[in-house]
């Protein structure tokens, strides 16, 4: 039986050090953001994501406390797009402190869906 990357991924999120693993590990935002930079030269958002997205990853720390409120939402599919939207958010709409306030809007996110 085959499974998709979404459910593995999913499936693994159960577990705290691969869920902040696949959050550290999210270079494509930030090739698609650098990419949106050199298009988009006008507009220098797209390369102050880009940056703040590489910084936040370098700050990921997952509090128990946060990790049992978070656990059972990312338990949900919605959760790799709560992802996506959370990190195209920062320097556009959300311009996250560090990466507990980056948290907390991918918490809103999840919640609000």
């Amino acid at each position: 039986m085959r499974r998709t990357t979404t459910n593995l991924k999913v499936n693994m999120f159960h577990n705290k050090p691969n869920f902040t693993a696949t959050l550290a590990d999210q270079p494509h935002f930030f090739h698609w953001r650098k990419a949106q930079a050199k298009r988009f030269t006008h507009d220098a958002r797209n390369a102050e994501a880009a940056q703040r997205l590489l910084e936040l990853a370098l700050e990921i720390v997952i509090p128990a406390d946060v990790w049992q409120q978070l656990a059972p939402l990312i338990a949900d599919p919605g959760c790799l797009s709560g992802i996506s939207e959370t990190n195209r958010d920062v320097a556009f709409r959300r311009h996250p402190a560090n990466f507990s306030a980056w948290l907390e809007d991918f918490l809103s996110n999840l919640t609000h869906q």
